[in-house]
Protein backbone atom coordinates (compact mmCIF):
# COMPACT_ATOMS: atom_id res chain seq x y z
CA UNK A 1 0.00 0.00 0.00
CA UNK A 2 1.08 3.53 -0.73
CA UNK A 3 2.19 5.64 2.23
CA UNK A 4 -0.46 8.27 3.13
CA UNK A 5 0.60 11.92 3.10
CA UNK A 6 0.33 12.10 6.91
CA UNK A 7 3.22 9.61 7.18
CA UNK A 8 5.47 11.04 4.47
CA UNK A 9 8.45 12.55 6.27
CA UNK A 10 12.12 12.70 5.21
CA UNK A 11 13.11 10.57 8.22
CA UNK A 12 10.59 7.81 7.77
CA UNK A 13 8.91 7.45 4.36
CA UNK A 14 8.92 9.14 0.96
CA UNK A 15 5.98 9.48 -1.41
CA UNK A 16 7.40 6.63 -3.52
CA UNK A 17 7.49 4.20 -0.59
CA UNK A 18 4.89 1.57 0.06
CA UNK A 19 4.34 -1.02 2.75
CA UNK A 20 3.15 -4.58 2.58
CA UNK A 21 -0.07 -4.98 4.58
CA UNK A 22 -0.96 -8.60 3.95
CA UNK A 23 1.24 -9.92 6.76
CA UNK A 24 1.80 -8.39 10.19
CA UNK A 25 4.32 -9.46 12.80
CA UNK A 26 5.19 -7.98 16.20
CA UNK A 27 8.70 -7.34 14.85
CA UNK A 28 7.15 -4.88 12.35
CA UNK A 29 6.75 -2.47 15.27
CA UNK A 30 10.54 -2.16 15.31
CA UNK A 31 11.52 -2.78 11.67
CA UNK A 32 8.66 -0.96 9.89
CA UNK A 33 7.71 2.05 12.01
CA UNK A 34 4.08 3.15 11.85
CA UNK A 35 3.08 0.10 9.77
CA UNK A 36 0.15 -0.69 12.04
CA UNK A 37 -0.91 2.96 12.22
CA UNK A 38 -0.78 3.37 8.44
CA UNK A 39 -2.67 0.12 7.87
CA UNK A 40 -5.30 1.21 10.39
CA UNK A 41 -5.98 4.45 8.53
CA UNK A 42 -6.03 2.67 5.18
CA UNK A 43 -8.54 0.14 6.48
CA UNK A 44 -6.09 -2.76 6.19
CA UNK A 45 -5.22 -3.23 9.86
CA UNK A 46 -4.90 -6.69 11.37
CA UNK A 47 -7.21 -8.01 14.07
CA UNK A 48 -4.72 -7.36 16.90
CA UNK A 49 -3.57 -3.74 17.20
CA UNK A 50 -0.53 -2.68 19.28
CA UNK A 51 -2.34 0.22 20.99
CA UNK A 52 -5.04 -2.21 22.14
CA UNK A 53 -2.50 -4.72 23.45
CA UNK A 54 0.20 -2.55 24.97
CA UNK A 55 1.38 -5.30 27.32
CA UNK A 56 3.17 -6.82 24.32
CA UNK A 57 3.96 -3.85 22.08
CA UNK A 58 5.38 -1.33 24.58
CA UNK A 59 7.85 -3.77 26.23
CA UNK A 60 9.09 -4.68 22.73
CA UNK A 61 9.76 -1.00 22.00
CA UNK A 62 11.49 -0.56 25.36
CA UNK A 63 13.69 -3.60 24.80
CA UNK A 64 14.71 -2.29 21.36
CA UNK A 65 15.37 1.15 22.82
CA UNK A 66 17.68 -0.27 25.50
CA UNK A 67 19.83 -1.92 22.82
CA UNK A 68 19.81 1.20 20.63
CA UNK A 69 20.57 3.44 23.62
CA UNK A 70 23.89 1.78 24.41
CA UNK A 71 24.89 1.85 20.74
CA UNK A 72 23.99 5.55 20.50
CA UNK A 73 26.03 6.19 23.62
CA UNK A 74 29.09 4.66 21.97
CA UNK A 75 28.55 6.71 18.80
CA UNK A 76 28.40 9.92 20.83
CA UNK A 77 31.53 8.88 22.71
CA UNK A 78 33.27 8.70 19.31
CA UNK A 79 31.62 12.00 18.29
CA UNK A 80 30.18 10.33 15.18
CA UNK A 81 27.23 12.65 14.57
CA UNK A 82 26.36 11.29 11.14
CA UNK A 83 26.00 7.71 12.37
CA UNK A 84 24.21 8.92 15.50
CA UNK A 85 21.60 10.71 13.39
CA UNK A 86 20.92 7.55 11.39
CA UNK A 87 20.48 5.55 14.59
CA UNK A 88 18.27 8.17 16.24
CA UNK A 89 15.64 8.09 13.47
CA UNK A 90 14.19 4.65 14.32
CA UNK A 91 14.32 5.52 18.03
CA UNK A 92 12.28 8.68 17.38
CA UNK A 93 9.70 6.58 15.52
CA UNK A 94 9.58 4.08 18.40
CA UNK A 95 9.08 6.90 20.86
CA UNK A 96 6.21 8.39 18.85
CA UNK A 97 4.54 4.98 18.62
CA UNK A 98 4.98 4.40 22.35
CA UNK A 99 3.65 7.85 23.26
CA UNK A 100 0.42 7.39 21.33
CA UNK A 101 -0.06 3.67 21.87
CA UNK A 102 0.21 3.89 25.66
CA UNK A 103 -2.73 6.28 25.40
CA UNK A 104 -4.70 3.69 23.45
CA UNK A 105 -4.42 5.55 20.13
CA UNK A 106 -2.65 5.03 16.83
CA UNK A 107 -0.23 7.66 15.56
CA UNK A 108 -2.32 9.84 13.26
CA UNK A 109 0.47 11.72 11.53
CA UNK A 110 4.24 12.07 11.73
CA UNK A 111 3.90 15.65 10.51
CA UNK A 112 1.14 16.88 12.83
CA UNK A 113 2.11 14.85 15.89
CA UNK A 114 2.48 18.08 17.90
CA UNK A 115 -1.20 18.90 17.48
CA UNK A 116 -2.26 15.34 18.28
CA UNK A 117 -0.08 14.98 21.39
CA UNK A 118 -2.00 17.83 23.06
CA UNK A 119 -5.02 15.59 23.61
CA UNK A 120 -3.10 12.70 25.20
CA UNK A 121 -3.71 11.95 28.86
CA UNK A 122 -0.40 10.21 29.58
CA UNK A 123 2.62 12.22 28.43
CA UNK A 124 5.82 13.66 29.89
CA UNK A 125 6.03 17.34 30.76
CA UNK A 126 6.80 19.57 27.74
CA UNK A 127 6.94 16.55 25.43
CA UNK A 128 6.01 18.66 22.40
CA UNK A 129 8.91 21.12 22.81
CA UNK A 130 11.42 18.44 23.73
CA UNK A 131 10.50 16.07 20.91
CA UNK A 132 10.43 18.96 18.45
CA UNK A 133 14.04 19.76 19.39
CA UNK A 134 15.04 16.10 18.99
CA UNK A 135 13.43 15.85 15.55
CA UNK A 136 15.06 19.06 14.34
CA UNK A 137 18.57 18.09 15.51
CA UNK A 138 18.73 14.30 16.01
CA UNK A 139 22.51 14.19 15.59
CA UNK A 140 23.20 16.24 18.73
CA UNK A 141 24.24 14.62 21.99
CA UNK A 142 21.70 16.81 23.79
CA UNK A 143 18.94 15.34 21.59
CA UNK A 144 20.04 11.86 22.60
CA UNK A 145 19.90 12.86 26.28
CA UNK A 146 16.43 14.35 25.80
CA UNK A 147 15.21 11.19 24.06
CA UNK A 148 16.65 9.08 26.90
CA UNK A 149 14.74 11.20 29.40
CA UNK A 150 11.52 11.02 27.39
CA UNK A 151 11.76 7.23 27.20
CA UNK A 152 12.42 7.04 30.96
CA UNK A 153 9.50 9.32 31.81
CA UNK A 154 7.18 7.63 29.35
CA UNK A 155 8.08 4.20 30.73
CA UNK A 156 7.13 5.32 34.23
CA UNK A 157 3.87 6.79 32.95
CA UNK A 158 3.09 3.60 31.03
CA UNK A 159 3.51 1.38 34.06
CA UNK A 160 1.61 3.84 36.24
CA UNK A 161 -1.31 3.83 33.78
CA UNK A 162 -1.22 -0.01 33.71
CA UNK A 163 -1.31 -0.13 37.53
CA UNK A 164 -4.25 2.27 37.65
CA UNK A 165 -6.15 0.20 35.08
CA UNK A 166 -6.01 -2.78 37.45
Amino acid sequence: MKIPEAFVHPYFYSQQDSIQTTHFDMEDIITAPFKYDIAYYLGAAPYSLPWENTSDSIPLILMSWKAKESFLNSLHDKRDRKAAKGEMIPAIAWYLQMQFWMNGQPVRSVNDWKRDVQSLKWKPMNVDERLDFIIKKPELFHSFIQLQQLFTECTKLFYKSKALQK
